[in-house]
């Protein structure tokens, strides 16, 4: 089966329940080197236990923008095709914190050179909000203390990869979870995104890896990243991102200079940084995002070749 025909089904099985209503999901810049917190479908395949933790501080020096720290673990299961994971997420946007406990299920089959795998997680979203923080120009309704709430949470994923390529698709938020209480509510839009990319080995010491990714939330314009990085002498990767939309009056494309190191074969540092191109760079310094991850494997099996996905 060629790559077309792959993405294709990807494409179809990515249709059965395209309804939403705004981007609301942590962004994250090096979702090429993190794909489990974008997408269910990855988990188990790296062959080894991996995780990465991840602070992203998003728009430096305004106040009350988005701060996130994000853990993902998961691994493969001995002698079975599946693959299981962990997704941790704490978040604070202005009087609003949200944190997610999430666990992946991920099956994987043989397809042509590369292998499929289907996702699904599942676990609790919870949500505060400050409303004291919040300013009224009606005190009649206005609301005191803390709201809190905790609904359950469900995404789906789909990806294939062989050693050099890879195409994912995934739908978060599927059911749309709602937290209401008095003048308070907030409904979780399902978001979808879609990621492709391809490895090009030029010689031992230059790996050229171009990919790409769009995300789609209904009543919002389509999003999209591209993204070009290199790999030199197998431990350092040097990148860099074009975020925009599809929108004409987008005020937010950005920027994104990414590099990671491969510190040992095990272990792996990553930092980006956004430099906002519209309107929003007169009020913020730029967004830092910073990764430490580790491929932990068994002593039967060790890593060959160097990780290009």
């Amino acid at each position: 089966m060629n790559k077309f025909k792959i993405l294709t089904i990807l494409f179809f099985i990515g249709l059965f329940s395209l309804e939403s209503l705004a981007q609301q999901d942590a962004l994250f810049s090096q979702y090429m080197f993190n794909p489990l917190a974008i997408n269910p479908a990855y988990a188990g395949s790296r062959n080894s236990f991996s995780g990465i933790l991840l602070h992203r501080n998003q728009w430096a020096g305004m106040g009350g923008a988005p701060k996130t720290v994000s853990l993902a673990v998961h691994s493969p299961i001995k002698g079975k095709n599946f693959g299981l994971g962990l997704n941790l997420l704490a978040e604070t946007i202005g009087p609003t914190q949200n944190s997610t406990l999430l666990g992946t299920y991920a099956y994987h089959l043989n397809l042509g050179k590369g292998k499929i795998s289907f996702g699904l997680r599942g676990g609790l979203y919870s949500t505060v909000l400050k409303n004291d923080l919040l300013s009224y120009t009606d005190d009649s309704g206005k609301e005191t203390g803390n709201f809190k709430s905790t609904r359950p949470n469900f995404d789906f994923g789909t990806y294939y990869h062989t050693d050099k390529f890879y195409a994912g698709f995934s739908a978060n938020h599927l059911g749309k979870p709602k937290f209401e209480k008095g003048n308070s509510k907030l409904v979780l839009s399902t978001h979808y995104m879609a990621f492709i990319g391809n490895a090009f080995v030029l010689n031992k010491n230059f790996v050229l890896k171009p990919s790409g990714m769009i995300r789609y939330t209904n009543g919002a314009p389509l999003n999209y990243d591209l993204n070009a990085s290199v790999l030199l002498k197998k431990v350092l990767w040097l990148g860099a991102s074009y975020r925009s939309s599809l929108n004409k009056a987008n005020k937010r494309a950005s920027l994104v200079f990414i590099t990671e190191f491969n510190i040992t074969q095990s272990f792996r540092i990553g930092y980006s940084y956004d430099f906002s191109l519209g309107a929003m760079k007169a009020y913020n310094s730029g967004s830092h995002e910073i990764f430490l991850g580790a491929d932990l494997y068994s002593k039967r099996k060790k890593s060959i070749s160097p990780r290009y996905l």
